[in-house]
């Protein structure tokens, strides 16, 4: 508004930049995206790190599970717990007793998959022939799981067999003690051959 702007800047330089200092405040939020972004961009890197670490481990541990037969043995798992969930359903949906049984297909379902992960469940069979196959089902999970525990137990170990600085010794470590061994005898052999 002044006619002369330049002398008053000169003149008044002081209220000139107060003025001009909210302005700079806009440099601040590039600043502020641009750090942003970059966090995002690691983020995204160690998320990537990860993603590419599980996807190794997953694969080893496919490798690995696809030899014992894992496969055949959750797609077993799931078709017996499909059928016992058919066999409660059909043997508690009309409880003497006049209590709740397992109403309906889908929670008969959950029941015989909680009782296959060795949870339980708050309901527990009424009928002789419910009790018999809840036994029957809890001896199977119980092998299951079991068989499970061993094979990703068996894998773990594997791993650490095939690692030098893994405090497991492996068949690696012991083959090589056993040829250091060997050949500590026949330098004590000839040692006391020489004697």
């Amino acid at each position: 508004m002044a006619p002369r702007k330049v002398a008053y800047i000169k003149s008044h330089w002081i209220t000139a930049f107060s003025l001009l200092l909210p302005a700079l405040r806009t440099f601040r939020i590039v600043r502020v995206v641009r750090a942003f972004k970059t966090a995002r961009a690691v983020r995204s890197l160690q998320l990537l790190r990860v993603m590419t670490g599980t996807n190794r481990g997953m694969r080893a541990l496919a490798a690995s599970v696809s030899r014992r037969g894992f496969g055949y043995v959750i797609a077993l798992t799931i078709i017996i717990t499909l059928v016992g969930a058919a066999g409660m359903y059909a043997f508690e949906k009309d409880v003497a007793d006049g209590s709740s049984g397992l109403n309906n297909y889908g929670t008969a379902l959950w029941w015989t998959a909680m009782l296959m992960m060795t949870m339980g469940s708050e309901y527990w069979p009424k009928t002789p022939e419910g009790r018999i196959l809840c036994l029957v089902l809890a001896l199977y999970a119980f092998a299951v799981f079991g068989y499970v525990t061993a094979t990703i137990a068996t894998f773990f170990i594997g791993r650490d067999a095939e690692d030098d600085e893994a405090e497991l010794a492996g068949a690696k470590s012991i083959a090589a003690l056993q040829s250091e061994i060997a050949a500590l005898r026949a330098e004590i052999q000839q040692l006391l051959n020489q004697r």
